[in-house]
């Protein structure tokens, strides 16, 4: 077998190097999370909003995305309840917040997490969600447990970034890590029990607009990404 020439073998420990050293400059060392305010969710998300109050009481039907175990490994803050309006109807809001979006830490998706609960998925689909002042990338999901059915909206964000599949995922990290950060992440999930998927997604897109809207402009971008610019150099 011939072997490479000492020219080769040059270029090969260069190209080893170079991979090297850009691995080491590309590695954040800081948290993104430590630069920006102290993020406390049941302090930041109000429990009364708009048409929308908290209900504290009855029996909790939010579904647990994990074991206790792993939401305390994984995520630094999570808020779970449920809110009604003045025509009875119920929204259950799941805010799961992490400091640390590294691979091993990464948020949990509904469509993993619902299954692993015993739910069937029924549908899925991507949409661009219309908030207050911002489109944001978002999933709905529809799932069923015997006869409750449960149609789910959520969107996830990485730093002040909405990020919708891996790989804007990646690209969102890669970002934050040129900078030396390593960014947070949220995954906003809102569900109802409705047997009208429709009517549910409707009455879920309307809560998601009423609480980001009552969310302090300081927090906001936590909570549903940056305003995105359109064509004409504006924002939405």
């Amino acid at each position: 077998m011939k072997r490479p020439s000492p020219a080769v073998n040059g270029l090969l420990l260069a190209l080893m190097v170079m991979a090297a050293s850009l691995a080491w400059i590309f590695t954040p060392t800081h948290f993104l999370a430590d630069k920006l305010p102290p993020l406390k969710l049941k302090e930041v998300v109000p429990n009364k909003f708009g048409d929308w109050r908290e209900l504290t009481t009855g029996p909790a039907q939010i579904v647990d995305p994990s074991s206790q175990t792993l939401i305390d490994a994984i995520y630094t803050d999570t808020l779970s309840r449920t809110y009604i309006n003045s025509e009875g109807y119920r929204i259950m809001l799941s805010i799961a917040y992490g400091r640390d979006q590294r691979d091993s830490l990464q948020l949990h998706q509904p469509e993993v997490c619902y299954p692993a609960q015993g739910f069937q998925l029924l549908s899925k689909e991507r949409i661009d969600l219309q908030l207050t002042d911002n489109i944001i990338g978002s999933t709905r999901i529809a799932t069923r447990l015997g006869n409750r059915h449960e149609p789910v909206t959520y969107w996830t964000v990485v730093g002040e970034s909405v990020f919708r599949g891996g790989i804007n995922k990646k690209m969102t990290e890669m970002q934050y890590a040129m900078k030396g950060y390593i960014p947070d992440g949220m995954l906003f999930r809102v569900s109802s029990i409705d047997e009208n998927t429709q009517r549910a997604y409707a009455h879920q897109e309307r809560f998601a607009r009423d609480i980001i809207d009552s969310i302090n402009p300081t927090s906001r971008a936590r909570f549903a990404g940056l305003p995105q610019a359109s064509t004409d150099g504006k924002t939405n």
